[in-house]
């Protein structure tokens, strides 16, 4: 096979993972690859470039990155609702998200420049729905 075009185990053996590693690389990453039939092919230059793309501050350990969250259990409607009662509190205290997850040690006000998300995940064994709304970070 031609050096500049790699099978899995010669891709696997490239970039000096396990198997199990090319995988989740595969499924997770968006790592240059193509099927061929039943068989992954990579081009060595693309996978070359696709490491020299990264971003180390994408991989920071989640548990060092500040997040608050809280988990509500129901059914559809019970969860539609509960989302209306947060958006409804929101609005009456000026979009401070306090007010929806009083652990955290600040005001934060959704700024009138943001943007609303709507997704669509399948995970594993889980399926999401997810909501989000998002906004540049400003300096307090």
């Amino acid at each position: 096979m031609n050096d500049d075009i790699l099978n899995l185990d010669q891709a696997i053996e490239f970039l000096g993972v396990s198997e199990k590693t090319m995988i989740k690389l595969l499924r997770e990453e968006h790592i240059p690859a193509r099927k061929i039939g039943r068989e992954w092919r990579f081009s060595r230059e693309a996978l070359i470039k696709w490491l020299a793309l990264g971003d180390s501050m994408d991989y920071i350990n989640q548990n060092e990155r500040y997040m608050v969250s809280k988990d509500i259990l129901g059914t559809p409607s019970v969860l539609f609702g509960k989302i209306n009662e947060s958006l409804t509190a929101l609005k009456e205290n000026d979009t401070n998200i306090k007010v929806l997850l009083q652990e955290l040690d600040r005001n934060i006000i959704i700024p009138d420049e943001s943007t609303l998300r709507i997704s669509y995940k399948q995970q594993r064994e889980v399926e999401k729905l997810e909501f989000k709304i998002f906004w540049s970070q400003h300096d307090e």
